[in-house]
């Protein structure tokens, strides 16, 4: 049985990293303001109707993932006030029938990721050489996070084990 301390030193900790996303994604979001601003975003020049949706697109981004991490600040911020609204939101993120269906759905998804990654690399290919190039360098970089953390959890659920 957790303690409402232990529940409490659990959420903090995902405060503190949910904290630091959010001050990445908008300082992310910032410099992606003033390059767009100032016109100085290298991709974009040339056409000024592709530019601006490029950049419009980028900017709408950064917006929603910022949004999205402010409200789970708040949540987490507020679920530290209240012992009541901790439980509720413990008793949330730890439901089994939620972490079954976050299982399925990340397994699916790697398991299509594949077939999604030629459609956008021909995709790319149909606009231009550059973006099919773009579209490839961009899936390479998820695919080597996605390998990075599967690494990370596969020691870090390891690691218990062994002591």
């Amino acid at each position: 049985m957790r303690t409402i301390e232990t529940m409490r030193a659990t959420v903090r900790g995902r405060l503190r990293r949910e904290r630091v996303l959010l001050v990445v994604t908008l300082a992310a979001w910032v410099a992606l303001l003033a390059l767009t601003m100032s016109d100085a975003l290298p991709a974009p020049h040339g056409d000024s109707r592709a530019s601006g949706f490029l950049s419009g697109f980028m900017m709408g981004m950064f917006t929603v993932a910022a949004g999205i991490t402010a409200r789970q600040v708040l949540g987490l911020r507020r679920a530290l006030r209240d012992e009541a609204a901790l439980r509720r939101f413990l008793a949330r993120e730890n439901d089994e029938l939620q972490a079954h269906l976050e299982r399925e759905v990340a397994r699916t998804y790697v398991q299509l990721m594949p077939a999604l990654a030629v459609v956008a690399v021909l995709a790319g290919a149909l606009v231009s050489f550059e973006s099919m190039i773009s579209v490839a360098a961009t899936l390479v970089f998820l695919a080597l996070v996605l390998l990075a953390v599967k690494i990370y959890y596969k020691r870090a659920l390891a690691a218990p084990a062994a002591e």
